[in-house]
Order: C-alpha cells, then structure tokens, then sequence
C-alpha cells in the first residue's frame, strides 16, 4: 500500500481489550512491552491512555498521553508568566509500526497528537506539551519543533546516553505556537 495514502487515511481510537496487539513492533522491546503488556493497566488505573492508529485493521503506531506540569525555571525561554508551573499533557510513550520507519508517517502522527492535545487546551487549561525522549531519538523531536529542558551537564548526558540507551531527555512544545 502506497505510504502517502495511509498518511491520509489512517484513523485514531482508544486502546481496548479487543485489540490484537500480536503483530505490532516499533522496534524497541521496551516500547513493544509497554503496549502489550501495561497499557491497557494503565490506562484502566487512569494513569494515562493510549490511542492507536490504525490503518485498515493494522496498528501503524499508538501514543498514550497523560497529566503533567512543567516548572517554567526549566525552560531555556523565560516566558513573563507569573506563575512558577503551569499545566502540561505529556505524550508519555509515542511508538511508529518499524515498517514505516523513515516514511515520514511519525511526524504525521506526532503531528495529530499535538493537535489533539491542542484541542483538549481549548476546554481545559494546558500551555505545553512535554514528551520524556528517548536520546537516540530526541533529534526526530527537535525536528518537529519541540525543546529540552535546560540541561546543566550536556558531556554528562552525552557520556550517560552513550550507556544507557534507555535514557530520556525532557522536552517541551509549546502549545500557543502551533
């Protein structure tokens, strides 16, 4: 199937008990084992919920988003608010079929997901979107116009990246910039 017809035909739902997760892989076991074995947990504990999208009957990618907040001492642009924190929806785990790695399909969805959240501001208030970054992957991010954290010892993240490929970075969008 051609890539840029999925792009435009794929849909979003919530993740349920009837979906056949089997056959979903992104290629990090530690992102594949969170959705087939602690998502739906989760997200019936209501720490956070996942969404699918799907193409036909196949799981193209998923992402799950969740409360948070970010301290406005931790952001490289000081913004002129008068408040120390303000609220935040965190994509906290955001995963693409490997299949269509490099198809440009990630940042179609990483694109709706910041949409969707930006409609969830329009009725309850949210001012950033945070994501916990994998390092290996933080560049795919940056290019979709999210920022880090302020980072205090960037050869100690460097070195402990290098060691850890498990090892997240903190990253923030701004939701009155899309």
């Amino acid at each position: 199937m051609c890539i840029e017809y999925i792009k435009n035909n794929y849909y979003i739902v919530k993740l349920s008990e009837k979906h056949d997760l089997n056959d979903f892989s992104c290629g990090l076991d530690d992102m594949d084992d969170f959705l087939k074995n602690d998502a739906l947990d989760q997200q019936l504990d209501n720490l956070n919920v996942t969404y699918l999208a799907m193409y036909d009957k196949e799981i193209i990618g998923y992402f799950s988003i969740l409360s948070d907040i970010i301290k406005l001492k931790d952001i490289e642009n000081e913004y002129d608010l008068p408040y120390s924190t303000c609220p935040a929806i965190k994509i906290g785990r955001f995963a693409v079929n490997e299949k269509y790695n490099s198809s440009g399909l990630g940042t179609i969805l990483l694109d709706n997901t910041c949409y969707q959240i930006k409609r969830i501001s329009e009725i309850h208030g949210v001012r950033f979107i945070t994501v916990d970054a994998y390092c290996s992957v933080r560049g795919f991010y940056y290019k979709n116009e999210f920022n880090h954290l302020k980072i205090h010892n960037e050869k100690k993240l460097r070195r402990s990246a290098e060691r850890n490929p498990y090892l997240t970075i903190p990253l923030y969008k701004d939701l009155q910039r899309i």
